[in-house]
């Protein structure tokens, strides 16, 4: 689920609450940041509640929002290290 995380995100913009919009467009545009933020400052940053950040994670299949965040940082962790051999 780790790249396609990014992809399954946009694939399933439409479906989204308003809230679950602004979570998605600012993780797209910055998932470097966001895959290291804590849910209550990911909430602050798109103003949503902790809460709407964690039933996001959930929604996107995950048992959490740890484990959403850690699929973040393992896209951060993989593109780093492909631009890292270029």
């Amino acid at each position: 689920m780790k790249i396609n995380l990014l992809k399954n995100i946009e694939d399933r913009m439409p479906t989204f609450s308003k809230s679950q919009k602004l979570i998605s467009r600012y993780i797209l545009d910055n998932y470097d940041k966001a895959a290291y933020m804590t849910a209550s400052k990911l909430g602050s940053v798109v103003k949503v509640s902790e809460s709407t950040v964690v039933r996001y994670a959930i929604e996107l299949g995950f048992a959490g929002y740890p484990d959403f965040q850690h699929s973040l940082q393992e896209i951060v962790r993989t593109r780093l290290t492909s631009f890292q051999r270029m």
